[in-house]
């Protein structure tokens, strides 16, 4: 993982002799921490972690304000609970409505099974009168009894029909409540790596960022970085870029370490630049510059390193 540090570039040049510019000394191995995206696209730094702190997996980096998302999800779990309570009424009022409706299924059963009893006696024994009449009944009790089914098959779809359309809502309110529960969980960031933490500058002042700064999202917060695979890394004016080739060797020594001296080479030369108005009008192009034998000098991030190049 890369690191990328913003320094503070000073070109000088010096007849005959050779060309020096500063940089930073930084890890190949960093953790870079971002704004994450927000609702307004620029969010508010609400809690950081002290600058060259060492860090462990795990530990707490930076906090993010969520005021906006804690709002939103106070009316999810407002709709959600509310959803709920009519749910359940809607399930009582059907659970009274089925048991209705099975008393009448029942109840015309029972009609209709007397009414068959009294129709299945001989006319001779009642009159012909009396017989006919206990027919229109036992019909009249088939139908009812019919329409009694179908009531209650009625209610029972309903009810499966109203549960399946509360367990659709309930996923779905729930899945909307989790996504941005999962959102205000992401505006706490924690370390996923060993190493120090390091502040990244805004571009456009310079200075490093810290509690209370509008960050706009994707920008980068800080880094944490481990103490293996040290480089320099610099930003350089587009009119110096031409005389910068990748592999051209340099020598490179830290305002911390003043007796020591490390070799290194030109590794990258970014395509693109970027503007830095805290330095000036124009573009600055990212170089980074590989060091030999880096493990053995205690370097730390953010030691600033003079680098001397050879002028041809």
């Amino acid at each position: 993982m890369k690191i990328l540090i913003y320094i503070t570039l000073l070109l000088i040049p010096s007849l005959g002799l050779s060309q020096m510019f500063t940089g930073m000394v930084e890890s190949s191995q960093t953790q870079v921490v971002s704004m994450p995206q927000v609702r307004s696209w620029q969010g508010k730094i609400s809690e950081m972690v002290d600058e060259g702190t060492f860090v462990k997996p795990g530990d707490f980096l930076v906090r993010i304000d969520g005021s906006e998302l804690d709002s939103t999800i106070e009316g999810k779990i407002e709709q959600l609970d509310v959803f709920k309570a009519s749910s359940e009424r809607d399930i009582i009022q059907l659970q009274i409505d089925l048991n209705n409706a099975n008393l009448n299924f029942e109840k015309a059963k029972v009609t209709r099974k007397v009414a068959q009893l009294k129709a299945d006696v001989p006319v001779n024994f009642i009159g012909e009168l009396e017989f006919k009449e206990r027919q229109l009944a036992l019909q009249k009790a088939i139908k009812a009894l019919d329409e009694a089914n179908n009531d209650l098959g009625a209610i029972k779809k309903k009810m499966v029909d109203k549960r399946s359309e509360i367990k659709l809502g309930l996923e779905q309110k729930e899945k909307d409540l989790a996504h941005w529960q999962n959102r205000l969980n992401s505006l706490t960031i924690n370390a996923t790596q060993e190493g120090y933490v390091v502040f990244a500058a805004h571009p456009q002042t310079g200075s490093k960022y810290q509690t209370g700064d509008q960050v706009s999202t994707g920008m980068e917060i800080l880094k944490v970085s481990k103490k293996q695979n040290m480089k320099v890394t610099a930003w350089v004016n587009a009119i110096d870029i031409p005389e910068l080739t990748v592999g051209k060797s340099v020598d490179v020594a830290f305002d911390a370490l003043p007796e020591v001296r490390v070799a290194g080479r030109i590794k990258t030369v970014s395509s693109g630049g970027r503007d830095k108005k805290d330095w000036g009008s124009g573009l600055y192009y990212e170089i980074e510059i590989a060091l030999e034998n880096a493990d053995q000098v205690p370097l730390l991030p953010g030691m600033s390193a003079l680098v001397s190049m050879q002028e041809v």
